[in-house]
């Protein structure tokens, strides 16, 4: 789909980036944003509000989506015939890029790392199966390279997306975000918030939103919440990930302003990680009890209740105290479809069954 077509602040702002930065409309934006004050109350924060990513698109919502727009319309553009992509096995983004490609009628090869069996995971990799994609298992990084160079090495037609989808093009969906955030605040919709809580994955998405928000001169502080070892998320990489692309935004829109200080206004956070990564802690079960009881809304123990553990241990240690605090909700919120398939997790690759044994 032409992106002149389309509404994205991000074209709006700057429009030299319509004809040179390719999209395909998933997402359904701009996400609303809700005051749920009951939960404030349980938490002792003045102001809070929630912007609602897990409702971005209405057959798979979260974070991803906003990332895949530009990813996939890349390798539409490119004239690939399908896309490969890393996670774990229970990857959110491995998921939703399955789900995308399909739609976008391109194929998908997934490479997924061993994680704690869960019922979630599970039933990832039934939709998997039901999505026809092609999985494999590999849970180190040698093993990853070699099935990833085979993978490439067998089939030129195929786009290689990074994990998490962050790169510097996967990144523009979250600047985008950051203006959408902007506008809302110029409708009158929020106040600039003080603080914005969010999980660190990859960092795509934070890294994209602090970049969104410092183009438009927000004030807002951005806390990225790490979930992942530092060979994922460790400062370095959110300073090369947002400088990169500034640079590449830049490259292709010169009114696309080069930014200094590229932390300046992020705050990295890792004494929530636990164990690791996929490694439930107390802190985030007990962030998804409360937020189920209060909103019916659900968390996820990988990535927003590990978040949503450091909002709440912020706020009662009264750091957020006559502050406004807005809560990025990063997971996919819509219901998965019945397993409907023909095929049982059986015909799912072996090294996946360890999922279903027990």
């Amino acid at each position: 789909m032409n992106s002149r077509k389309l509404y994205r602040p991000l074209f709006d702002r700057y429009p030299g980036l319509r004809e040179k930065l390719p999209l395909i409309a998933l997402a359904t934006l701009p996400t609303p944003i809700e005051a749920p004050q009951q939960l404030a109350r349980e938490i002792g924060v003045d102001s809070l509000l929630l912007k609602r990513d897990d409702l971005s698109a209405q057959l798979y919502g979260g974070n991803k989506v906003r990332k895949l727009e530009f990813l996939l319309a890349d390798a539409l553009a490119g004239d690939y015939t399908a896309v490969m992509t890393y996670g774990g096995a229970g990857s959110n983004h491995a998921l939703a890029t399955a789900i995308y490609a399909k739609q976008s009628g391109l194929d998908c090869h997934a490479i997924l790392a061993r994680e704690p069996a869960t019922e979630s995971v599970a039933k990832k990799l039934l939709y998997h199966l039901d999505l026809g994609t092609r999985l494999e298992s590999a849970d180190t990084m040698p093993a990853i390279r070699a099935a990833s160079e085979r993978i490439l090495a067998s089939d030129s037609a195929v786009y290689e997306i990074p994990f998490g989808g962050s790169s510097w093009r996967g990144t523009a969906g979250f600047v985008n975000a950051g203006l959408e955030l902007a506008g809302q605040v110029a409708s009158g919709e929020l106040s600039p918030p003080d603080f914005i809580y969010l999980a660190g994955g990859t960092l795509g998405t934070a890294a994209g939103l602090a970049l969104g928000i410092r183009l438009c001169q927000l004030p807002t502080r951005v806390v990225v919440v790490q979930v992942t070892p530092d060979t994922y998320a460790a400062p370095d990489l959110m300073v090369r990930l947002l400088s990169d692309t500034n640079t590449e935004l830049h490259r292709l829109d010169s009114q696309v302003p080069i930014l200094d200080e590229p932390m300046k206004q992020i705050e990295m956070r890792k004494e929530f990680l636990g164990g690791g990564y996929a490694q439930a802690t107390d802190e985030g079960r007990a962030a998804i009890e409360l937020l189920e009881q209060t909103l019916g809304i659900a968390l996820d123990t990988t990535y927003t209740a590990k978040a949503m553990a450091a909002l709440i241990s912020d706020a009662r240690a009264g750091r957020l105290n006559s502050k406004q605090v807005l809560f990025w909700n990063t997971y996919n919120s819509r219901p998965y479809p019945e397993h409907t398939g023909d095929g049982s997790w059986r015909d799912l690759p072996k090294a996946f069954h360890r999922y279903f044994d027990s």
